[in-house]
């Protein structure tokens, strides 16, 4: 079983888990590196210091996926931070970077029909995914640097929207915050099910590749239309695309 299937099997059994994932600009962040990520936040040893904390408490939490970063060499300095066995999975376990089978349609199908309350933490532009995974409330932060201005305001808007009994699912795209961010919410509620989503939905719900991996985008609407909703192309989203093109990816060619 991939890790795409044991996700979805987690989601779809109601298991409390952690999906998150730790790339270039993490590992740059943790570093110490000057200089900013693609999405053009700010690298700080505050930064820095926080995706350390979250690696070593997540890898340490029962049901944690962690997806690890093309580059081989950067998993000796992750797992110099815990003494416990990291569980890595592919990097791309939510990322749809292939349409050859339907183990990323079934993730989000799954994610789409749980009965647990969805919340999503992302910037304004990605609110067609709220209609098509069905999710509750959208968390809106900005597109970079959310984590210096903003961290313990996007903090307490989450916490307030977590039921009572936890039965409650998180889903992030939230650049290398969304990772100091689970750490914490979990440490308050262990029982939600967190999924670092990325740049997983920028493609299908803005029409802006910001990866440059993604398959075209009428191929990426065939493949999903098990779960996209009827008025998917609807006209009133036209301004969203064009607001996409200028300030997501900027790193990626219109």
């Amino acid at each position: 079983m991939n890790s795409t299937q044991q996700l979805t099997q987690f989601i779809i059994s109601n298991t409390p888990c952690i999906f998150v994932k730790y790339g270039d600009g993490e590992f740059a962040a943790a570093n110490y590196s000057q200089g900013a990520n693609c999405d053009g936040t700010s690298y700080s040893v505050q930064l820095g210091n926080s995706l350390r904390h979250s690696f070593e408490y997540i890898t340490n939490q029962p049901n944690a996926l962690i997806g690890a970063w093309h580059s081989a060499s950067t998993l000796p300095f992750w797992e110099n931070l815990t003494q416990k066995k990291v569980n890595w999975v592919n990097y791309h376990t939510i990322l749809i970077d292939t349409i050859e089978n339907f183990d990323k349609l079934l993730l989000l199908k799954s994610i789409k029909e749980t009965q647990r309350k969805k919340i999503y933490v992302a910037n304004p532009l990605l609110r067609k995914a709220t209609v098509l995974l069905n999710i509750d409330t959208h968390v809106k932060i900005a597109y970079s640097d959310w984590f210096y201005t903003s961290f313990e305001e996007t903090f307490e808007a989450v916490k307030k929207e977590i039921l009572e009994d936890s039965n409650t699912m998180i889903l992030f795209s939230a650049g290398m915050g969304a990772k100091y961010l689970i750490s914490r919410l979990h440490m308050e509620f262990p029982n939600v099910i967190y999924i670092d989503v990325g740049s997983g939905l920028d493609h299908i719900c803005t029409k802006k590749d910001t990866r440059g991996y993604s398959p075209p985008y009428d191929d990426l609407c065939s493949y999903l239309q098990p779960i996209l909703p009827e008025n998917w192309e609807s006209d009133q989203y036209s301004s969203l695309y064009s607001d996409a093109r200028t300030n997501l990816g900027k790193h990626m060619p219109n």
